[in-house]
């Protein structure tokens, strides 16, 4: 998983990330406000509906329960019909997804109870229409009796106006007792037998028919009221509260969790914004100090193709970038280290571990300058991909160095090796020889009839004469041969040989014929000699005092035997 979350973040960016999810959180956040929204609108869109059939069966009760002589019915169709509507919006898929199915079995039996109500209104209508065209036919038919039949006795007349009032409260839902209605039909039927008058009997007959049709519109209304559908809408909408309330507390909680994360993703952006910029300004003075730094910075592929170099690297190598991307750093190779220096250093940094060494190397004009170098591998999610170099170009200093080890190593007159170059230069011949039994022979030489010259011409003549001998033993000896300056006129030579010691003699001679010629300085004519003495090893020692000791016992012998030759050391000169 680590591994995963390196490789991602390698190539996103962490701030874009956490901002992209503050985007997501609030585009979220906004989305659950519009539900919220749209959660409001949809539950005042149905509790209007509910309280719009709450209002219709209000309306329809007042109806029932209150005789009119006018009713008009087009008016009630449409409401009957805005009612249906109504419950239709209540009773679909998308209000019970909204707030719940439980709701349905109620709604159910709104539909079933609503339809039976209707039938009463239905027949309602229908006696109500007949009611009140018999009621009027009464009204007009007493109306013409009092008119056209002779009525002598005044309660008969008063009788006539009671049944009529009688029917009057019946029919506008006034509680009559029994016994009045009873009564009222006695002294009806009493009067059509009194003037036996087929009006007289009509009238009795319509009265007791609008009688039980009033009772039979009585026992509607009791039958409708008694379907009570305001317990059932009372319950839809408290259920539809509590559904709401639910929901939009969900919801608010949702929108506060979505409103606390997209701060807290938006803080987190702000921090890696921040971080970003700090990082780009340390990347950027790491720039700036990379491409001004006095160190060669050098960056290649793994393959160890250059793919960065600074403006030290161009200064110091001559290359310019543009020339160097691409390119192997084996174009700076001088040839001066070993192949074995380079694998040894390859074999390190294909196993991923870090270098650090000394480079000999040369520019693009040929001049060669030394550099001390670490490489380092790059490992990206465990894989090599790529090497850094950070060189020190050092020229100065081992130049520096070198004229040191040259001015402790030789001589500032004849620039020849001095004393310690010689002691140096034989121990490493002993090392070698004990090995490979390599033979060497030292030459002790002193020069004979220097004291003469400078006493005679002075010291500078003297020094003169010293670096045109040093010449002339360079001259003289084979490149294989070293000469040494050990102080004053006193000089040493190394001849290597194997088994034949013939070229030691004739090295010897023709040391001496040479010096023994004669040398001109400043117009002046000047003849010296030499006397040599010679030690070899490992015949006459092994160690490099006793060497000095004899090849100087030798030459102090040839001294004594007249000067100008060579003398080899035998034990019996001790």
């Amino acid at each position: 998983m680590n591994k995963f979350i390196k490789r991602v973040s390698k190539y996103i960016d962490l701030g874009l990330i956490f901002l992209f999810l503050f985007i997501v959180v609030l585009f979220l956040f906004i989305y659950n406000l519009t539900q919220i929204n749209s959660k409001i609108k949809k539950f005042n869109y149905y509790l209007i509906t509910i309280n719009s059939v709450k209002i219709l069966d209000s309306e329809f009760n007042a109806l029932i329960q209150n005789n009119a002589t006018f009713i008009n019915y087009d008016d009630i169709v449409n409401k009957i019909n805005q009612k249906y509507e109504l419950l239709k919006k209540i009773d679909n898929k998308d209000f019970y997804d909204e707030f719940g199915i439980k709701l349905k079995p109620v709604v159910e039996e709104l539909n079933t109870k609503w339809l039976n109500k209707h039938d009463y209104i239905e027949r309602f209508k229908s006696n109500n229409s007949a009611i009140i065209g018999s009621f009027n036919y009464i009204t007009e038919l007493i109306r013409n009796i009092k008119t056209t039949q002779n009525i002598n006795e005044e309660k008969d007349i008063l009788f006539l106006d009671n049944s009529l009032s009688t029917l009057f409260k019946l029919f506008i839902n006034l509680e009559v007792d029994k016994e009045v209605i009873e009564k009222s039909l006695d002294e009806l039927f009493s009067l059509s037998l009194k003037y036996d008058n087929s009006e007289f009997k009509f009238l009795f007959k319509k009265y007791n028919s609008t009688i039980n049709d009033l009772l039979k519109i009585n026992s509607i209304r009791e039958a409708y009221i008694e379907i009570n559908i305001k317990n059932l809408l009372d319950q839809i909408e408290y259920k539809l509260h509590e559904e709401f309330e639910e929901s939009i507390n969900n919801q608010q909680n949702i929108a506060l969790l979505l409103f606390v994360i997209s701060i807290i993703f938006l803080i987190i952006s702000i921090f890696a914004y921040i971080k970003s910029i700090k990082i780009k300004k340390e990347l950027i003075a790491f720039k700036y100090a990379v491409e001004n730094s006095d160190n060669s910075i050098v960056m290649t592929d793994k393959e160890r193709k250059i793919t960065y170099v600074n403006e030290s690297f161009e200064k110091v190598t001559g290359y310019k970038r543009e020339d160097a991307l691409g390119k192997n750093p084996h174009i700076l190779k001088s040839g001066k280290l070993p192949s074995e220096f380079y694998k040894q250093m390859n074999e390190i940094l294909d196993r991923g571990e870090k270098w650090s060494g000394e480079f000999i190397n040369v520019n693009k004009f040929g001049d060669i300058y030394y550099e001390t170098a670490s490489i380092t591998p790059i490992i990206n999610d465990d894989k090599l991909t790529g090497y850094l170099a950070i060189k020190l170009n050092v020229t100065d200093y081992v130049r520096q160095q070198e004229k040191v080890e040259f001015i402790a190593y030789h001589d500032n007159l004849t620039q020849l090796p001095n004393r310690r170059s010689l002691e140096k230069k034989v121990n490493e011949l002993i090392s070698i020889g004990a090995k490979k039994e390599n033979n060497f022979a030292l030459l002790f030489i002193d020069l004979d009839g220097f004291k003469l010259v400078n006493d005679n011409l002075g010291h500078d003549f003297g020094d003169l004469l010293l670096k045109e001998v040093a010449k002339i033993f360079k001259a003289t000896l084979r490149e294989r041969d070293c000469v040494f300056r050990i102080g004053g006129d006193e000089f040493a030579v190394i001849i290597k040989f194997s088994n034949d010691e013939k070229i030691i003699e004739l090295i010897a001679n023709k040391i001496i014929e040479n010096i023994n010629k004669t040398i001109t300085i400043k117009n002046h004519s000047l003849n010296v000699g030499c006397s040599i003495g010679i030690s070899k090893f490992p015949q006459d020692a092994t160690d490099l005092q006793s060497l000095l000791k004899y090849s100087d016992t030798a030459m102090y012998k040839a001294k004594q035997n007249g000067k100008n030759r060579f003398e080899f050391y035998s034990s019996d000169l001790s």
